[in-house]
């Protein structure tokens, strides 16, 4: 078999760096984005983390939320999600005015979120992340859903 004429070391070079380019791709880990915002009547949440739970098998993802309500999920420490179904929780509480005891870190503060934001079973919040970029926003409010129960308390 004859080599071709025209084939020279540099377009070799050229061919392995487009295969390399083309792998590695231009994007994150994953093939969705979400960000947003989340307000607590009208109000922007000061802090807390949003969880994006899988409905089918796959990594939970997460964003904290900063002081003006906005968030961007991150899965693991890569920025982004896999698309597909999620069930979402809310939950923030007030920074602590108390030190630890011992020197330990402090109790957690007040709850601000309710409670029924705080398990994807009762949150009420599912969403369907779509390929690309993804903007949530999360309207809570603190009137509970209908049917909404306590839970009972826990014995000691």
């Amino acid at each position: 078999m004859k080599k071709p004429k025209n084939s020279s070391p540099i377009g070799l070079l050229i061919a392995i760096a487009l295969c390399a380019i083309l792998l590695t791709g231009c994007g994150g880990l994953y093939d969705a984005s979400v960000s947003g915002t989340v307000t607590l009547d009208g109000n922007p949440l000061p802090r807390g983390t949003v969880a994006f739970n899988p409905e089918n098998p796959g990594p939970a993802s997460y964003g904290q939320i900063d002081d003006s309500g906005h968030y961007t999920v991150m899965t693991g420490r890569e920025e982004g999600i896999p698309s597909g179904q999620y069930l979402l929780t809310v939950v923030a509480n007030e920074i602590p005015q108390v030190e630890g005891k011992d020197g330990g870190p402090p109790p957690a503060g007040k709850p601000i979120t309710p409670r029924w934001y705080r398990s994807p079973t009762t949150s009420g919040l599912s969403f369907t992340i779509e390929s690309g970029s993804n903007t949530i926003d999360l309207p809570l409010t603190s009137d509970p859903p209908s049917g909404w129960q306590e839970p009972k308390p826990r014995r000691r």
